[in-house]
């Protein structure tokens, strides 16, 4: 009932949900939104009252081909929002079935459900701000539970689908290959697992290179609310190491303007965390990728959305939802005390909207709220990193 109620709120909290719909809208006016920014004099025509609440308008798609063909179909409909909230609404109770599907599976008690169909970022997020995470995250949940039950071929399909939403389920892939047990059940794995995504992305071909034009500037210059990465960037450049690869290492990869101090290039200086950050996930996933006795892909899941919470330069606070649905059942040591907090503590980070009013306001974030998140979150990980010396005994 608390989820129905929120449909009839308007997203206060973001204006990601207005994105959405403009992008749907950018495809039915026959224009490619990966190549065409909202704020393009030719998409003029197509602005109404909600244009002022796109954000980034300077800045194309980032989204992948498989939202954007959802985006483009909800537009049609009418209701500005609500066709969008109706259907996140259906797949956040679509996950209620998959995590209940699974808790059956793994013999556990289905109360372990209260813990994603009760938690309150779970009702905020979707029902009430509009974000699509859930889209990805039931896809990989489906995937999830069809590998663990045998069906690799609608297992991939799902997965290379969830991909072709949101690029953050690429991590999982390595894991889900090796569930093959020969390189040719492998290679089908991989070949069902693209299909997906290049039928999807056939309608914006035409774009050519401008395609990743929107996800090289999320990538390079949104930075949000971190804490591993905020950790680790603060550390090499108070060290120096950062700055001793730019001016070092980085004029032998690419070409600097003359008079430019590489140590001093914002950008630039976050290109080691960032190398060091991707060496770690690679790790990390390959410890997480071995071979299982129980042949489950949920603690995989886990892993993947803990290290994106972890180390992303940017994390809002609905990004949690890519753990949630993996929390129920999960065991001490796959961090669940540590995911529950962060997942709990997250919409903390909301605290720079008070300030901010998008026109004239400035966004700065709060050290101490940015503390508040994380330190209780690294101490619970360690805690359930730590031997269970009562269970021992």
């Amino acid at each position: 009932m608390a989820r129905v109620a929120l449909l009839a709120t308007s997203p206060s909290l973001s204006s990601d949900a207005h994105r959405y719909r403009w992008e749907g809208r950018v495809q039915l006016a026959g224009h490619n939104p990966y190549v065409t920014p909202p704020d393009a004099p030719v998409l003029s025509p197509l602005r109404d009252g909600s244009w002022l609440r796109v954000n980034h308008r300077e800045v194309p798609a980032i989204y992948g081909p498989a939202l954007q063909l959802l985006f483009r179909l909800l537009a049609r409909l009418p209701g500005e929002l609500l066709p969008f909230k109706l259907a996140f609404l259906a797949c956040d109770l679509a996950l209620f079935a998959l995590v209940l599907w699974g808790l059956r599976r793994r013999g556990l008690s289905p109360l372990w459900l209260v813990v994603y169909a009760w938690h309150p970022l779970a009702l905020l997020e979707t029902a009430g701000q509009a974000h699509l995470e859930v889209v990805p995250v039931l896809l990989l949940a489906l995937a999830v539970e069809l590998d663990a039950r045998g069906r690799a071929r609608s297992a991939a399909l799902a997965l290379g689908t969830s991909i072709a939403a949101k690029y953050l389920a690429l991590l999982v892939l390595p894991a889900f290959l090796l569930r093959g047990r020969s390189w040719r059940e492998r290679a089908e794995r991989l070949a069902l697992v693209g299909l997906p995504g290049l039928l999807c992305l056939l309608p914006f071909l035409a774009g050519g290179s401008q395609l990743g034009q929107g996800l090289s500037a999320y990538g390079g210059r949104w930075r949000f609310n971190d804490g591993g990465f905020w950790a680790l960037d603060a550390l090499l450049r108070e060290s120096g190491a950062s700055a001793w690869f730019c001016r070092t290492l980085l004029p032998r990869l690419i070409d600097v303007p003359p008079g430019v101090d590489p140590g001093q290039h914002q950008t630039w200086l976050l290109i080691l965390p960032k190398a060091l950050v991707a060496l770690l996930v690679l790790g990390v996933l390959g410890w997480a990728s071995r071979p299982r006795p129980d042949d489950d892909l949920r603690p995989v899941a886990l892993t993947a959305g803990g290290l994106f919470l972890a180390l992303s330069p940017t994390v809002h606070p609905w990004y949690a939802l890519w753990v949630l649905p993996f929390l129920p059942g999960a065991e001490r040591r796959e961090g669940r005390a540590a995911w529950l907090w962060l997942s709990l503590a997250l919409p903390l980070s909301y605290v720079v909207l008070l300030r901010y009013s998008g026109l004239v306001g400035s966004w700065r974030e709060e050290p101490a709220v940015r503390l508040a998140i994380w330190i209780p979150w690294a101490a619970l990980l360690l805690w359930n990193w730590l031997p269970n010396h009562k269970a021992a005994r």
